[in-house]
């Protein structure tokens, strides 16, 4: 069978389903990871870890996954419906050869896909793996053959997630809006919440639900943030965040319903960890302000431009030894997480920050708007290459 090219993308595998993702390509990809890593690890009977985020079709393509990949001889540990940080939690502490979250991450309901991660939570994206395992999923045909693999369950991953996210962790009061978008951010959320007595916090779209009836699981998009604003308009909390779908974004509001940008959060994050970890990296990402570097100079530390995208800023991180990363889009990556995306991290030590004051997140924010900015602008060009290289040569690197 042939399957879509568009759905392997620079990072990750995503489509609409069932138009371009279905449960016939989710077979032959599964097949074709476990292929690829046992080729890759020179071991024929690999242990795989798999989870999915909570969208509608999520369970359908994951059984599929599983199938083409026990077929192949390996064995899978499923993990249930989990939040993508919480997936590479899970596979970080334990011995297995890989895993794939079953996840559309912030795409609309109608999209699912897979990420794809080797050992110690390696990322398989465009240039390390993802190509060579299309080709071999568009070789297999339709799989129908002998379960070769184990299938085990494992649903004890919550707590030492919650455990380690806690440890240390010492927030005051503070009151605070979050939106978990009817997502993965729901399962987790509750239940790591109640362990701080100060928090009150006003919780918005805490039952999932795959369809994301409420509001898109985007929480950049404009739509999506009308409820938080709403909440937040009368400054009575200390901020506001929203989840995207599979959890692994988070998005802060100050007290008054703004937006803040991402690359400011990377550096409040930055100066509190600088200040036991002096002349540490932080890594931003290309378009993060002047005033963030800046901010990262003059607490301690030092900061580090890198591409976008996951794969581009956790290597940067893992060269650097970076003591924490993060993008404008809301991504938030930690040394003590293996260098991975914990968006409830993020929220946990915001709310520690925060809490030792009376101040609220505006205060803290303030001296990081010292220069004008704009929004991003997206734009189709005919000749990418071409387009590239001139504004390479203009502009250098």
């Amino acid at each position: 069978m042939a399957i879509n090219p568009n759905i392997f993308k620079a990072y990750d595998i995503r489509g609409k389903v069932p138009k371009e993702l279905n449960v016939d390509s989710a077979r032959c990809i599964g097949n074709a990871v476990a292929e690829y890593l046992a080729k890759k690890y020179r071991k024929r009977n690999l242990t795989l870890l798999v989870g999915s985020d909570v969208r509608i079709s999520s369970p359908v393509l994951k059984k599929a996954l599983i199938e083409g990949i026990v077929t192949q001889g390996s064995s899978v540990i499923d993990i249930g419906t989990v939040t993508t940080p919480l997936f590479y939690f899970a596979l970080g502490h334990s011995k297995n050869d890989g895993g794939i979250m079953v996840t559309a991450s912030h795409n609309p309901a109608g999209y699912n896909g897979f990420k794809i991660r080797g050992r110690n939570t390696q990322p398989i994206a465009e240039r390390s793996g993802l190509r060579v395992i299309q080709k071999l999923a568009n070789k297999k045909g339709l799989i129908e053959g002998e379960t070769l693999g184990r299938i085990s369950v494992k649903k004890d991953t919550l707590e030492p997630y919650i455990a380690k996210l806690r440890r240390k962790i010492r927030i005051g009061k503070a009151r605070v809006v979050i939106d978990a978008a009817s997502g993965s951010a729901t399962l987790v959320l509750p239940k790591l919440l109640s362990h701080f007595p100060g928090l009150i916090y006003k919780p918005l779209f805490f039952q999932p639900d795959g369809t994301f009836s409420v509001h898109d699981p985007n929480p950049l998009k404009p739509d999506a943030q009308d409820f938080i604003k709403e909440e937040l308009k009368e400054g009575s909390f200390d901020f506001g965040v929203i989840f995207d779908g599979d959890g692994d974004r988070i998005v802060f509001f100050d007290e008054f319903g703004n937006e803040v940008r991402g690359d400011f959060i990377v550096a409040i994050l930055a100066a509190e960890f600088l200040k036991k970890h002096r002349r540490s990296w932080v890594v931003i990402n290309a378009t993060a302000s002047k005033a963030v570097e800046e901010y990262i100079y003059s607490s301690g530390g030092k900061p580090v431009r890198s591409r976008f995208g996951y794969v581009n800023i956790t290597n940067a991180m893992r060269k650097k030894k970076a003591i924490i990363g993060g993008e404008t889009s809301g991504h938030f990556y930690f040394r003590e997480f293996g260098y991975n995306e914990s968006s409830m991290y993020t929220l946990l030590k915001m709310l520690e920050i925060v809490s030792r004051t009376p101040k609220k997140l505006s205060h803290f924010i303030q001296p990081l708007r010292k220069y004008v900015s704009g929004p991003e602008v997206n734009f189709m060009v005919k000749n990418r290459t071409r387009v590239l290289g001139a504004a390479e040569k203009q502009f250098g690197r």
